[in-house]
């Protein structure tokens, strides 16, 4: 009996080695495994390290772009506000401008017809006195025609001839007062 229980204490150890071996061999199989995947998540850590780093460093750089880009917009949207405002103000002092002179070119203007009527109607009183004047001119020479041929038919002496005379001159002088009273008034409406 020692010896069959011998061989079977053998082949349990037997039976036992082999499981251990194959145990063994397979925790070594799944080692060799786990190590391999171990190295290809290692290389894809590094490969996505590597990754990160490469989209952290193009992030900071579009992050600068970025804050460039708000800066030159800020400086280009302060320029057009500046560019706007200062041509609003250019604007606002051409039209205050432009009222100005066509106010005071509508003064002139108004000043100028103002002088044209009253040169018309000094035209106008010119013409008249011209013709009362003319008028007083024929009077004269008629009464000088009618004087010279009263004393041809009657032969007046100079004493008449001289009160004749100073009668048309009084006559004469009246009818040209007007015009010097007239020529006065208009040249003070003139002022």
């Amino acid at each position: 009996m020692a010896a069959e229980e011998v061989l079977q204490t053998v082949d349990h150890y037997k039976t036992e080695i082999e499981r251990l071996t194959k145990e063994l061999t397979e925790t070594t199989h799944e080692k060799i495994q786990a190590a391999e995947y171990g190295l290809v998540v290692l290389e894809e850590k590094l490969t996505l390290k590597q990754q990160y780093d490469e989209l952290e460093a193009e992030y900071d750089s579009l992050k600068q772009e970025l804050e460039q880009l708000k800066e030159a917009l800020g400086q280009s949207f302060s320029i057009h506000r500046k560019v706007a405002e200062d041509g609003e103000t250019r604007e606002e002092t051409l039209l205050q401008e432009s009222a100005s002179k066509e106010a005071y070119y509508l003064g002139k203007i108004l000043e100028m017809q103002n002088e044209l009527k009253q040169s018309r109607a000094v035209v106008t009183n010119v013409q008249a006195e011209n013709e009362r004047l003319t008028a007083v001119v024929q009077d004269l020479k008629e009464g000088r025609q009618q004087i010279t041929a009263d004393m041809n038919q009657v032969g007046k002496p100079p004493q008449s001839l001289h009160s004749t005379v100073s009668l048309w001159l009084f006559h004469a002088v009246s009818r040209a007062r007007p015009f010097s009273e007239w020529q006065s008034h208009s040249l003070l409406e003139g002022q």
